[in-house]
């Protein structure tokens, strides 16, 4: 009796086993006979990282949505490091060819804003590759350019709905919220941007 029952609970975890082993290989021959790539786990993380920083990626302070962005895009904080936020707040009087001087009192809450957001909440792999750069722009930053690189110029500077990769908003519909997705880029009469 006793031997009966080994061979039947033997029996019941061996057909466990295999179910569960061929279970895994059809889900294996369904996807391709692939397992997770680089650029799956790379997703993953992108969808993580991103629920991580939109919360502090939108321009929250009303003095700064009011006052920058009247003339801009009101840009997150996370797509410059504190010493550039530092840097273009203290060269307000020349603000890329324009006056953008401001009181202290206002100026001092902007600048305190822009730096400490940027420390809780930056977009690191922006600033990959800066050295002591302190770039002023976007644009200057090596992970910008390298994702831009491709774009041809009628899409952009040729463009009378884009002129420059500095209206980010122009193709990334999102961009004020923060999402700078790839997958999301519509390019003003252009259409879909894969590449």
């Amino acid at each position: 009796m006793k031997s009966n029952l080994k061979i039947a609970a033997g029996s019941a975890v061996l057909a466990t086993i295999l179910s569960v082993s061929f279970y895994g290989l059809g889900q294996s021959l369904a996807s391709g006979g692939a397992k997770s790539d680089d650029r799956d786990l790379d997703h993953e993380y992108h969808e993580e990282y991103d629920d991580n920083y939109r919360q502090g990626a939108m321009a929250t302070n009303t003095t700064y949505v009011e006052e920058c962005g009247s003339c801009h895009m009101a840009y997150p904080a996370m797509l410059l490091p504190q010493q550039s936020w530092r840097k273009i707040m203290a060269g307000l009087e020349d603000h890329f060819g324009e006056s953008a001087e401001l009181d202290d009192a206002t100026h001092d809450e902007l600048e305190n804003y822009l730096v400490r957001e940027s420390g809780r909440v930056s977009y690191k792999k922006l600033f990959r590759n800066l050295g002591n750069a302190t770039p002023v722009r976007i644009s200057e930053l090596p992970y910008f350019v390298h994702e831009h690189d491709e774009i041809p110029a009628q899409f952009v500077a040729g463009n009378e709905q884009v002129k420059s990769l500095s209206q980010c908003n122009a193709c990334h519909r999102d961009a004020e919220r923060g999402r700078f997705d790839e997958d999301d880029v519509v390019i003003p009469g252009f259409g879909r941007w894969d590449d």
